[in-house]
């Protein structure tokens, strides 16, 4: 589909064409709206426009977006479909009262939302997190299907939404796609959402295609560029930064290994962050009061971080709450074995007993331990992170799950 709106259809290559089957309360081509919470580079924000680049050429959908607010991906989702983008409220809310703000801030978006798709009928809204709940409610009634594709724990669920507003929502919701396990757990133990309406369908990840050769190549110019010498050790973080993503633990586990004996040529590097945000700013204060300036580097988010995987020896995802972190496959799928927190979500998930190794519940200590087996060994380290590249390549990669994301909205389609 282009900007106008035109149809996303083709031949589908090698396979069947997916269209509604017959019988269906459908008229012509299937309406369906995606709402995207952001149109920032987040994870579950590039996996639904990977997942509609995929699309095009295989499916015959009338395909609508709904964005809210601006950002880097809007002429991205434009580029394959019809494309609304929010106004984003902050300014208007700029110098009201925290409170005043909370509360009425869902019911600017909602206005919004009505406002831009009044009188618009779909066949299916696609709501892309839990963060969207706004617009769902907004739009309650213009569709006969609700699916509702949560990336979302505990914790960011309860920043989100209120856990009764959730509750309520959730129970007009045609059914769910849970990114992992741990996300299904939580919507039907803390949601008393039936199990039979919860699809799970993991994150996914295009596979680079790399030689060796390239690889290295790419690997020594951010060596260069950072400063480092052939040979260093790299333990690699990615993605945005806070309490959630455990940024603070990552420079405690850097300064565990600083301290330890015999690992001078180990360097720690976090890919992300936004230049003067509260918590880059934080995390640039704990490296310089932790004495890790020279140890340890940060780098701001970029568009293309390949380069930053090849120049990884070891993934260090220290997050204390990640449903199924995009940035773990992507480490992953470019042969870096992932070193991870117990209970943290879907690490333990991916990495199991195969594809890296997993630390005890905020135990910095374990976590730095396996860090510096993993680089006293590197025939394990070899074999783990040939493990990671195979798991993502036979089962979350963009090829094996975005066919499985597509029957499931083709489900609830035809229902």
């Amino acid at each position: 589909m282009d900007r106008s709106g035109t149809t996303l259809a083709a031949g589908v290559s090698g396979s069947r064409r997916l269209t509604r089957g017959q019988g269906t309360r459908m008229k012509g081509r299937p309406r369906i709206l995606f709402l995207s919470h952001s149109a920032s580079r987040n994870g579950a924000s590039l996996l639904l426009l990977q997942f509609l680049q995929w699309l095009r050429g295989k499916v015959d959908w009338d395909i609508t977006v709904l964005v809210a607010g601006r950002g880097p991906l809007v002429a991205d989702f434009r580029s394959v479909g019809k494309t609304h983008v929010l106004r984003n409220t902050d300014s208007l809310l700029a110098g009201l009262p925290k409170g005043w703000r909370v509360a009425l801030e869902p019911r600017l978006k909602a206005w919004y939302t009505k406002a831009l798709l009044a009188g618009r009928r779909f066949d299916l809204i696609y709501a892309n997190t839990v963060s969207a709940w706004p617009h769902v409610r907004a739009l309650k009634g213009q569709a006969p299907a609700l699916l509702w594709h949560v990336h979302e724990l505990g914790y960011a669920l309860s920043i989100e939404i209120p856990a009764q507003r959730a509750r309520e929502l959730f129970r007009e919701a045609t059914a769910f796609v849970a990114v992992s396990q741990p996300v299904r757990d939580t919507l039907t133990r803390d949601y008393d959402v039936p199990p039979q309406k919860v699809n799970l369908v993991h994150e996914f990840v295009p596979l680079p295609d790399l030689t060796s050769e390239q690889r290295a190549t790419r690997g020594r110019r951010v060596h260069e560029a950072l400063g480092w010498p052939p040979g260093t050790f790299v333990v690699g973080g990615c993605g945005s930064m806070g309490w959630r993503k455990g940024t603070d633990l990552f420079l405690q586990i850097a300064k565990r290994v600083a301290a330890a004996g015999g690992y001078d040529r180990v360097r720690f590097l976090w890919v992300g962050g936004s230049s003067g945000g509260k918590d880059t700013l934080e995390f640039d204060h704990d490296r310089r009061a932790l004495g890790l300036d020279g140890r340890c580097a940060r780098v701001a988010a970029a568009t293309d971080v390949l380069d930053y995987y090849c120049a990884m020896d070891v993934f260090a995802l220290t997050s204390r709450e990640d449903p199924f972190p995009l940035v773990m496959l992507e480490a992953g799928a470019n042969g870096v074995p992932v070193v991870c927190f117990a209970g943290s979500g879907g690490g333990p998930e991916f990495v199991e007993s195969d594809s890296g190794l997993v630390a005890p519940c905020q135990d910095v200590a374990a976590f730095a331990n396996h860090l510096c087996k993993l680089h006293d060994e590197p025939d394990l380290r070899e074999a783990l992170g040939a493990r990671a590249l195979s798991k993502v390549r036979a089962n979350y990669s963009t090829e094996v799950q975005a066919p499985k994301l597509t029957q499931t909205i083709e489900r609830y389609l035809n229902e």
